[in-house]
């Protein structure tokens, strides 16, 4: 006769099935999951699951909203930058006018890709009955209407009247500084070089329009004229230009950095070219100092949600430490204790960093649409705070804090597998 006795821990007798708790269907432990997670909606283990998902929350919300700036930031400057001076710019030492057409046929030539355009820039002064301001004459070879990156004309006609109108395109900054608008007419004093020296000339021009890029400071400085009236102004013979832009229609930051090696192999002395990068240095060096402090100091943040979430699990084991042991002592691994708190631990983080990446992208796309944080142009290059919004931003941000609470939540269960079983039926 077999011998009679109490079942061994962690088996249950059932209709001659022997059940432990490592064998329960999976309804069943999801229901002791969700025993086990209650413990986590009570006194003080409550408050320190809202102080974990708030902190989660607003750590992930900063760090996207960071993200989203500089990247604003670095891909506005250079399109609007890109509006003014192209990818590079060839000029001649000494500033020297030059007969254009040959060198921008050799251009095209090495340049199969790319758009090339005669310029014709010079300092001058433009003077209102409100005062004057030192400005950058500008003329391109191409009707505003057909060059690739055509400015935005929020007042006024789209193009010159005629390639010999005395007539100027000016920017909304420099407009409101002098307090002048389309139809207004303006004194542009230059200088023309002769054998006696420099001779000052005076013309009076039309403002035929009013053009915006977001770049305070290059709205204040560059003016366009047409090609044919800045030739006249400067007093340059129909068949030179003082330099010759190069847009590239394919190419990255390396053949755009790499380029003016090329043109000085094309076109030798006395030509020299300027990449986009080189020319606005100060944009770009801006830039990358902030593309690293301020995601780091942000990601401090995150790092801090992950102890407020290792915090709420801690607490959670310390609360339910007697329950733990019963179930070990009925058979539950610490691999199964393991996944309940991995389970809480990332869900809180990932509904958490979800729900702040979802505030960023609310805002973010607030301020894209309606302009709501100004900036000082002089001291910001932009008079608006810029954003843009890589699908991959919120991506990284959420991926970055389910990995670190996957690590946080690891850490509690070696509190349960270093005490003895003993130890942890008579906690209190």
């Amino acid at each position: 006769m077999p011998a009679s006795g109490p079942p061994a821990a962690g088996v249950g007798v059932g209709r001659g099935k022997v059940i432990g708790i490592s064998t329960l269907p999976r309804t069943a432990f999801r229901v002791l999951e969700r025993r086990f997670a209650q413990a986590g909606r009570r006194g003080f283990v409550r408050f320190s699951r809202i102080v974990a998902f708030g902190s989660v929350f607003v750590g992930s919300m900063a760090l996207t909203l960071a993200l989203a700036i500089l990247e604003g930031f670095q891909r506005t400057l250079y399109e609007q930058a890109l509006r003014f001076t192209w990818h590079f710019q060839v000029r001649t030492f000494g500033g020297r006018p030059f007969a254009y057409s040959a060198v921008v046929e050799r251009l095209r030539q090495g340049f199969p890709e790319a758009i090339v355009a005669a310029v014709r820039e010079r300092e001058a002064l433009i003077r209102t009955v409100q005062g004057g301001e030192g400005i950058l004459l500008r003329a391109l070879n191409l009707p505003l209407r057909a060059v690739p990156l055509r400015l935005h004309i929020v007042e006024g006609q789209s193009d010159f009247s005629a390639d010999t109108a005395a007539e100027l395109f000016v920017g909304q900054a420099l407009a409101r500084k002098l307090g002048i608008g389309v139809s207004d007419t303006v004194l542009v004093i230059t200088a023309v070089e002769q054998r006696g020296g420099a001779v000052p000339v005076l013309r009076r021009f039309r403002v035929a329009g009013v053009y915006r890029s977001g770049l305070a400071r290059y709205e204040e400085l560059y003016v366009y004229l047409p090609f044919e009236q800045a030739a006249r102004v400067l007093g340059l013979p129909a068949f030179v230009a003082t330099g010759v832009d190069v847009l590239l229609l394919r190419g990255g930051e390396q053949e755009i950095r790499a380029a003016p090696a090329q043109v000085e192999q094309l076109l030798g002395f006395p030509f020299y070219a300027l990449s986009l990068y080189e020319l606005h240095q100060p944009i770009f060096a801006w830039i990358e100092l902030q593309r690293v402090p301020i995601p780091l100091v942000l990601g401090l943040i995150s790092l801090v949600a992950v102890f407020n979430v290792f915090t709420f699990l801690v607490l959670l084991v310390v609360e339910k430490t007697a329950s733990l042991a019963v179930l070990q002592a009925l058979g539950m691994s610490v691999g199964q204790i393991r996944t309940f708190l991995l389970r809480q631990g990332v869900r809180l983080s990932l509904v958490a960093a979800s729900a702040g990446c979802g505030v960023a992208i609310v805002a973010a796309w607030a301020q894209a649409r309606f302009g709501i944080v100004r900036l000082q142009g002089a001291l910001y290059y932009l008079d608006t705070l810029p954003v843009a919004f890589p699908w991959w931003h919120p991506v990284i941000v959420v991926g970055v804090a389910v990995l670190l609470a996957i690590g946080a939540s690891m850490l509690p269960t070696i509190l349960v597998r270093r005490l003895p079983l003993t130890s942890l039926l008579h906690f209190r």
